[in-house]
């Protein structure tokens, strides 16, 4: 509803020169003074549908009272604000001083970014602004800085920056934090913002990323985010996940490396990590201030990664030992090289996974990349095939090109004998060259950040000189599953299914009729029993898995075991791989279950793992809405 027209005159003071632009609570106005003839910007709200924390404890609307008592010449200029009666509806009237000029985003849209110098200069200026914000005697913290809330004034014949709207802002101290929903607005907003908490470091982080905007002109990890739809109850955790890769700076190879690393320290995701305030930014920026590169890409290295608890490898029964390896030689160098600097002691580069196909190499590949929380680069032979002489070469040195720019990375090479095969003559020169490209490019890859997992169903397939140290440091049986893990194979398979006869199944006895199946072909038996019983429309039950059983063969054969225990050596040398089997399952009434993840949303809150927080938020929700 548009409340006002144009030439009508609001509370006797100001005459309406046009209608603006409606906001998410109110609407905008520019507005001649009837005493003074100075134009101004006016805001309206209609009072009943505000929020609470739109006012304060007296009742006053809180983005005016923040704004009366500022004074600095790169904020916007707060001139009144009023509770008045129109047709019967109170109204809120809000007028600010007038900034002739455009906002920094249409700015950006009509010429592209700024250069460099000009935009390190303009963005001093703001600093000073903000710091002015922090340095009240109780903080202010705007929430919401965007290039939409940034005006360039070219009222005194130069161009200045003006931070304007404080309809998000807040004291601090203040419970709960908000943030402009709209794209891209969202995309500047610090992880515990998105997490409805708000500190200094809040606005840090904003200005960190307006920055990045101002050098490479476009937003952090643009592009990144799987699912933009911000309708999507994922739409936050996708979007906190998105910033688990390293900032590209592909258009800023000409900028001092101070500037980047000053930038990456206002951008990472833990709040005691970035900079205190904004005139620590502003020192920084300056050199006043000393920025340790070192201390700043540790902390990108541990911090700038998905940290998914419950998942890696708590999803993997059995292989205690290999685990227990791969944490103690792989995760920790990896997460705290550091700590392996003074002995000389070198990262580790790559693990390779073989065994028969089925029995869950890729699946544990994935659970280390989640366990560790690198990025994950998943790579086919059909991946850096071509058709070209020497394209593949050329695929090859992109993918690691790629994966350096985004590192940590995990760079998983699945059916590795079919990229790397022998050079026993049988093969041409032009796959020889891809080999050799292979063994250029994964040689102490880790020195980049960059680790390889192999998988293959066919070791004795593979170019005996990537199986070197340097190259792949270490080489795991994969077998295939034991009785064990294919009870807990069926009972995960049938956990997810909600058309099931619990009372009726026997994981003991389908484990036992199949000996010699591989973990897809559990998989398998259990989606076609759910095809008949979905044609009959009934519950799945033991017979049915039964028939289904004995209508399939196992995809791995005698002679194929024979052919992989002859590779592995001793049979009895073999650790069995399974899954975890769920505990008992206890009947939760909703409100028990919205009970324990409030807690675990605290918890991981309080340890600052605000992805995971707002995944357990989401599932609050939902089960809140049902």
């Amino acid at each position: 509803m548009n409340y006002f027209n144009k030439k009508d005159v609001i509370d006797g003071k100001y005459e309406v020169l046009f209608f603006i632009h409606e906001t998410t609570y109110g609407w905008s106005y520019r507005v001649k003074g009837k005493e003074d003839g100075k134009v101004y910007m006016l805001k309206v709200y209609q009072k009943d549908k505000l929020l609470p924390q739109h006012f304060t404890e007296d009742g006053d609307l809180l983005e005016a009272s923040i704004h009366q008592g500022l004074e600095h010449p790169n904020l916007s200029r707060y001139v009144e604000h009023k509770t008045i009666t129109h047709n019967g509806v109170e109204l809120i009237y809000y007028v600010v001083g007038f900034i002739s000029g455009e906002t920094l985003q249409e700015r950006m849209d009509r010429e592209g970014e700024p250069n460099h110098a000009f935009a390190v200069r303009f963005f001093s200026e703001l600093l000073d602004a903000v710091h002015y914000l922090h340095s009240r005697e109780v903080p202010v913290l705007h929430c919401d800085i965007t290039p939409h809330n940034i005006m360039m004034d070219l009222s005194d014949n130069g161009m200045k920056p003006v931070l304007f709207d404080f309809g998000l802002a807040r004291y601090q101290g203040t419970e709960g934090a908000y943030f402009n929903q709209s794209q891209p607005s969202v995309y500047y907003c610090a992880p515990e913002v998105l997490n409805d908490s708000a500190t200094v470091e809040s606005d840090v982080f904003s200005l960190g990323a307006l920055l990045y905007c101002l050098l490479c002109g476009t937003f952090p990890w643009h592009g990144e985010i799987t699912n933009p739809n911000m309708d999507s109850e994922k739409f936050i955790p996708d979007l906190l996940n998105s910033r688990n890769k390293k900032l590209r700076f592909n258009v800023m190879e000409s900028v001092d490396k101070h500037v980047r690393i000053t930038v990456i320290k206002s951008l990472l995701p833990q709040v005691g990590t970035r900079f205190k305030n904004a005139n620590e930014f502003k020192d920084a920026l300056s050199k006043e201030m000393a920025v340790s590169v070192a201390e700043v890409e540790t902390q990108e290295r541990l911090q700038v990664v998905k940290r998914t608890p419950g998942l890696g490898f708590n999803k993997i029964a059995g292989m205690d030992a290999i685990k227990s390896m791969i944490k103690e030689d792989v995760i920790e160098p990896l997460l705290h090289p550091e700590k392996n600097k003074e002995y000389g002691i070198e990262p580790p580069n790559g693990v390779l996974f073989y065994g028969p196909p089925g029995c869950g190499k890729t699946f544990f590949a994935e659970c280390l990349a989640d366990e560790v929380g690198f990025n994950f680069l998943k790579v086919k032979p059909s991946d850096v095939g071509s058709m070209y002489v020497h394209g593949g070469q050329e695929k090859i040195s992109q993918l690691f090109k790629d994966a350096k720019e985004n590192a940590p990375t995990i760079l998983f090479l699945d059916e590795m004998d079919a990229m790397i095969p022998s050079r026993d003559g049988s093969v041409g020169h032009h796959y020889e060259s891809e080999v050799n490209e292979w063994l250029v490019q994964i040689n102490n890859c880790s020195q980049n950040e960059v680790f390889i997992i192999g998988a293959t169903n066919r070791l004795n397939k593979i170019d005996t000189a990537v199986l070197r140290s340097g190259r792949f440091d270490r080489k795991v049986h994969i077998p295939i599953p034991d009785l064990e893990c294919r009870k807990a194979l069926f009972k995960l398979q049938l956990d997810k299914r909600p058309k099931v006869l619990d009372e009726e199944l026997d994981c003991d006895l389908l484990a036992q009729k199949t000996k010699g199946f591989v973990c897809s072909d559990v998989t398998l038996i259990v989606n076609d029993a759910a095809r008949v019983a979905a044609s009959k429309q009934v519950k799945i039950d033991n017979a049915m898995i039964l028939e289904v059983i004995g209508n399939t063969s196992a995809s791995v054969s005698e002679d194929d075991l024979k052919e992989y225990n002859n590779e592995l050596g001793e049979e009895n040398k073999r650790t069995p791989i399974g899954f975890r089997t769920s505990a008992t399952v206890v009947k939760q009434s909703p409100q028990q279950k919205i009970s324990e993840l409030e807690k675990e949303m605290k918890s991981a809150a309080d340890n600052q793992d605000y992805t995971r927080a707002a995944e357990i938020k989401a599932q609050i929700d939902k089960l809140k809405n049902n």
